[in-house]
């Protein structure tokens, strides 16, 4: 009995190992922002880094998810309105 409450435990451990979390996974992987941050601090644009992106790594990202991830790390300078003074 005891045999059976130890391996239905160790099964609850597995299933909780495993749960997803909860949303759309990210585009782009953690592993690549970095690929994508040295690629725009080189001079590449958001297209650019899009179309490398999906030739070496074979991931579909549109350039304006390089530019939401790059905004989202805080590489990007935020542009905001200038006052005339």
């Amino acid at each position: 009995m005891k045999d059976d409450i130890d391996a239905g435990t160790a099964q609850c451990a597995k299933v909780l190992e495993k749960v997803r979390q909860p949303g759309r996974p990210r585009a782009i992987p953690p592993e690549l922002e970095t690929v994508v941050i040295d690629l725009y601090k080189i001079g590449y644009g958001y297209r650019a880094i899009a179309g490398i992106i999906k030739s070496d790594y074979h991931i579909s990202a549109d350039f304006s998810t390089i530019k939401r991830t790059l905004k989202r790390l805080g590489i990007m300078p935020h542009h905001g309105s200038v006052s005339k003074s």
